[in-house]
């Protein structure tokens, strides 16, 4: 299990340099120039020892000098002019220069690698966010259906974060604590190896205790993470319907799921927390404790006359770089435990496949729009029944046909395979007599319009929303469009700004029947060669629907056309009318033929005609009623949604 473990954080961190890409050179200059730098920061030690032992000591022991045993001391000390009395100010100032020339090289070099590494990791970033932008827009529907929108959201956000924050800052940083801990062990190796082996001793438990802790911190990371998710995932579905929490009065409802959720991401945090305060206190206890060993260490080599009080100077520093990446070992692991999440999180994303949009594109011509089912079956999840059970019919060029049904027949997934949202399970589709998965995805979906059952506007102008399908279509068709869809007079007598309105987060600001006939002018503008309208009027009134119905039949003429709808109604002027229940056509012929049958279509014929013939008794009672008025309206309501849900 363990190797598992580290194989799976290994390939993580693969990972990691494939999303750092061309710019891993960038990052290796960086390095070298961070090592430089180290090579430099560890001669500033060197000088207080040549100033304790040569300095110094000269004054002490009037005349004395200690010998100059490793090789760095005796480099440093050949730039100092000969040791005498009266040369005692201008070796303090060649010493100061040297010291200085030695911080300003580290920091040029620390600066350099420090914007070099800064550059480099926002470059990759900024690619990692376009590519997963990019994934996602090509993925098949299928995945947005078991994916929740939060979940992604978190993802593209919080994790691309994470990562960001780790390439910034701890890759360059792994290699500078190397660099620190190996330089400083070198240079007390050449003062004294046992002191030097005494400096590190504690060095092995504290490597133990980093590998537990990011085992067990990835783990826990993990469960955090997805708790996470569906917090977000909870606050996004919440403001996207904030008009339903609020038109039920949940509002109290919604903060206690939201508390209960939040509460249960607590847990896990604490759980980190406790992880993070017992492994800190312990790591710290490690590192000081090798830092007073070291301390204790070294005076007992003194007074032994093993080193000198300015190796032991410069061996204290040494001891205290030696530590210090010890310490900072502890947090550059829980960073990894983090990171090597958070990538195999976006790697879940990215390692999904996408789409094929190769394919046949009728060498740039128009379809002609004939159709073909053949004994299609499909469902969504192997765990739920077929939606569609041996579907087959046929629609011929330019022809207008209904798919009727009661909610769950299959007439939306009619269209969705239709469109290449999802593969049929067996039986073929068939467009213009060529199988529909020979067809190029993008070819196929700019030649057919759907009007969505469900309408969705984009936050940006009503012009912009209508105009989506080719951004540089002149005012005028859109406004011949708006006209068709009979929503032109609203946005001018309306919208303060007419068609440079901005509409709110999914078209919030605009009621849903002016939603639904914006969508529908957009479909309209973009000419399609089949058109679909997926209960396109079903959030509009009869009057308008009637009015769109008149517009709608110059462009359908000679158009091949797909109507769903539940009225009859809305479909008795189609061409033939398709009958679908339990994923299976049932009837289908004219309107007329259908009565004649005395089949499914005619009941539910029967039904609506007759609650109409109802409501419109009821009506005229209304005009006699006073006080209960409003009770009589009530049912008269309640029947017509009654009336179309058939």
């Amino acid at each position: 299990m363990e190797n598992i473990t580290q194989e799976f954080k290994l390939k993580n961190f693969k990972k990691l340099f494939e999303i750092l890409g061309k710019w891993k050179y960038s990052y290796i200059s960086a390095a070298v120039l961070l090592v430089i730098s180290i090579g430099f920061r560890l001669l500033e030690p060197k000088v207080l020892q040549i100033a304790v032992d040569k300095i110094i000591g000269f004054f002490v022991s009037k005349g004395s000098v200690a010998a100059s045993d490793d090789v760095v001391s005796r480099f440093l000390y050949s730039f100092l002019p000969e040791l005498r009395i009266e040369n005692i100010g201008i070796i303090l100032i060649y010493l100061g220069i040297i010291f200085l020339v030695i911080s300003l090289l580290r920091g040029a070099t620390m600066f350099t690698s420090s914007a070099i590494s800064a550059s480099s990791t926002e470059k990759a970033m900024k690619k990692l966010r376009d590519k997963l932008f990019s994934h996602l827009q090509h993925l098949p529907m299928e995945y947005y259906g078991k994916t929740p929108t939060g979940e992604l959201i978190q993802r593209c956000t919080g994790d691309v974060e994470t990562v960001r924050k780790f390439a910034s800052m701890q890759v360059v940083e792994s290699v500078r604590m190397a660099a620190i801990f190996t330089g400083a062990c070198a240079m007390m190796l050449m003062v004294n190896v046992n002191y030097a082996l005494i400096s590190i001793v504690l060095f092995p438990v504290v490597i133990i205790g980093s590998v537990y802790f990011f085992k067990k911190e990835g783990e826990i990371w993990t469960k955090h993470e997805a708790e996470q998710d569906k917090l977000t995932a909870m606050v996004q579905e919440n403001l996207s319907g904030i008009r339903v929490v609020k038109a039920f009065a949940k509002e109290n409802y919604e903060i206690e799921k939201f508390t209960a959720q939040n509460l249960r991401k607590r847990q896990w945090g604490m759980k980190l927390l406790r992880l993070h305060s017992i492994y800190w206190p312990g790591s710290d206890i490690m590192v000081y404790l090798q830092l007073a060993i070291s301390i204790f260490a070294g005076g007992y080599f003194v007074l032994s006359n093993q080193i000198t009080v300015g190796e032991y100077t410069a061996f204290f520093t040494y001891a205290a770089y030696v530590t210090w990446p010890m310490r900072r070992l502890a947090q550059l692991v829980s960073e990894m435990g983090m990171t090597s999440v958070a990538i195999d999180r976006i790697y879940s994303i990215l390692n999904y496949g996408q789409e094929d949009y190769s394919g046949f594109d009728n060498e740039g011509k128009n379809l002609k729009g004939s159709i073909e089912f053949d004994n299609v079956y499909f469902k969504y999840d192997e765990d739920v029944s077929g939606i569609l059970n041996g579907v087959s019919f046929t629609v011929s060029t330019g022809e207008k046909i209904a798919l009727l049904g009661p909610t769950g027949a299959g007439k939306s997934t009619i269209i969705s395979l239709l469109m290449k949202f999802y593969e049929p399970d067996r039986g073929s589709i068939k467009i213009d007599g060529r199988d529909i998965s020979e067809y190029s995805r993008a070819f196929l979906r700019s030649k057919v319009g759907v009007v969505l059952q469900k309408p969705f506007l984009f936050s940006t102008s009503i012009k912009e929303n209508i105009a989506y399908s080719n951004p540089d279509t002149h005012v005028e068709e859109i406004v011949e469009s708006a006209k068709v869809a009979n929503i032109h007079d609203i946005i001018m007598d309306i919208f303060p700004n007419a068609y440079d309105t901005v509409v709110g987060e999914k078209g919030v600001t605009l009621s849903g029947g002016q939603k639904q006939r914006v969508t529908l002018a957009r479909t309209i503008l973009k000419n399609p060669d089949i058109l679909v309208l997926d209960d396109s009027t079903s959030s509009v009134d009869t009057e308008t629907e009637y009015e769109i119905q008149r517009a709608l039949m110059g462009i359908t003429r000679n158009k091949t056309t797909i109507v769903i709808a539940h009225r009859v109604t809305s479909v008795q002027d189609c061409d033939r009318i398709i009958v679908l229940d339990k994923g299976r056509v049932i009837e289908q012929g004219t309107h007329d033929e259908l009565i004649e049958k005395g089949g499914f279509y005619k009941k539910i014929y029967d039904i609506q005609v007759s609650i109409e013939d109802e409501i419109s008794r009821e009506t005229l009672n209304l005009r006699s009623e006073t006080s209960d008025g409003r009770s009589e309206k009530a049912k008269v309501k309640s029947k017509t949604d009654l009336a179309s849900t058939f």
